[in-house]
């Protein structure tokens, strides 16, 4: 019982961790052996995990191996109950943490967020926060607030996330922010997929070399005559961000 409910952990953090190198785009090369095609290459390291991940030339290799920020993955991995350890340089085994309870949790979703993990949690997004609402910067009481949530299929909990995917936010904006994600998602739904793909990766892109407000402007700006360009253009040129990023 504790064997399988460890398992689907481990599976529900495969596929946590994929998703979550995809959005931060250092997926690269990296893939996941199943421990018992690991222990049949006769590798020196690993063997004694459950699960190992490769990495060879993804940007996840210069992350653990040149002293990059690995703050949010250590904290993905922990989420599931897992900590991992790396053999080579190019990859790593995942363990169990000794003591952690694997079981789901039964009840309402209301009840799994007086859950110790999902406390820690949340209380880890305000610190990053500066406790302050990341929306309008108030120092009043604040919420740890999901901008996402998975596919049901995988059945997540509510600390089982990426601290990217949460947000700190104070009641009233929490509140708003709700209203327009749902808004986001319906107009989401008048964009095929292949646009959808290439939406967030096109804003990413714009909005590191400008700043994210020009950038939403210039859209604003635009039209059907040649000063509606203009326009749009020169909010970009004013927008610019650091020129040494």
């Amino acid at each position: 019982m504790h064997f399988t409910a460890m398992s689907r952990n481990l599976e529900r953090m495969r596929a946590a961790l994929t998703e979550w190198m995809i959005k931060e785009e250092i997926l690269g090369d990296a893939f996941f052996v199943d421990i018992e095609a690991w222990r049949a290459r006769n590798e020196p390291y690993g063997n004694d995990s459950l699960l190992v991940l490769v990495f060879d030339s993804s940007t996840l290799h210069t992350m653990l191996n040149y002293g990059g920020d690995t703050m949010e993955f250590d904290d993905l991995v922990e989420s599931f109950g897992f900590w991992y350890e790396l053999g080579h340089s190019w990859n790593m085994g995942f363990y169990p943490i000794e003591g952690y309870d694997y079981s789901r949790l039964s009840g309402t979703y209301a009840s799994k967020l007086q859950d110790e993990r999902w406390r820690k949690k949340a209380a880890t997004v305000k610190k990053r926060a500066g406790h302050q609402c990341q929306d309008c910067g108030a120092t009043k009481p604040l919420d740890a607030h999901h901008c996402y949530y998975a596919n049901m299929r995988e059945g997540f909990e509510p600390w089982e996330y990426p601290l990217s995917a949460l947000r700190a936010l104070c009641r009233e904006c929490h509140i708003r922010r709700e209203r327009s994600e749902i808004r986001l998602r319906a107009f989401a739904a008048s964009l095929t997929s292949e646009e959808l793909d290439a939406l967030r990766p096109a804003i990413s892109h714009a909005i590191y070399w400008h700043q994210t407000a020009a950038v939403f402007s210039s859209l604003s700006a635009l039209g059907p005559e040649e000063r509606h360009l203009q326009a749009a253009l020169e909010i970009l040129r004013n927008g610019r961000n650091d020129a040494d990023r």
